[in-house]
């Protein structure tokens, strides 16, 4: 398991994320470990595979009424399935992009996978247990999924 601390720095890029979007501030709720058995997510994730001296992944996964939302405070008129699938993609490639600045060049990272729902088993090992980070932005809820060891 990566300690808590390192964690930070996914948190850290969900904010820097936002705050390319507007000024409204990103509320970070505590993390918690859940069991990979019943994974958590929303109508769409953006799923990052992580290898090298880390194995596992980071994802992030968000309801369509905050994806759109997030479309239209950014002056975008097209909110369809296609825009939301980039969007969720782009907040995955951020976050895992930053941790690759924290965690050094031997991080190897893949482009976003999305997935609708929450990623499944060929995502998340059995064995393992998650750190689930929930998020806020304009009153939507939203989650980083952080499976590494």
């Amino acid at each position: 398991m990566v300690n808590v601390e390192k964690l930070g720095v996914f948190l850290s890029s969900i904010n820097a994320f936002f705050a390319q979007i507007d000024d409204t501030k990103v509320a970070i709720d505590t993390p918690y470990l859940n069991n990979n058995k019943n994974a958590l997510g929303y109508d769409y994730s953006g799923v990052i595979k992580i290898s090298g001296p880390l194995k596992g992944c980071v994802y992030v996964s968000a309801p369509s009424v905050m994806l759109r939302e997030v479309i239209k405070v950014m002056g975008e008129p097209d909110s369809s399935i296609t825009m939301m699938k980039d969007l969720i993609g782009e907040m995955a490639n951020t976050i895992s992009g930053n941790a690759r600045t924290e965690f050094g060049s031997e991080f190897i990272i893949s482009p976003p996978q999305i997935v609708e729902g929450a990623p499944g088993m060929s995502y998340l090992p059995k064995d393992r247990h998650s750190y689930i980070t929930p998020f806020t932005w304009r009153g939507y809820k939203a989650m980083i999924g952080i499976c590494v060891a």
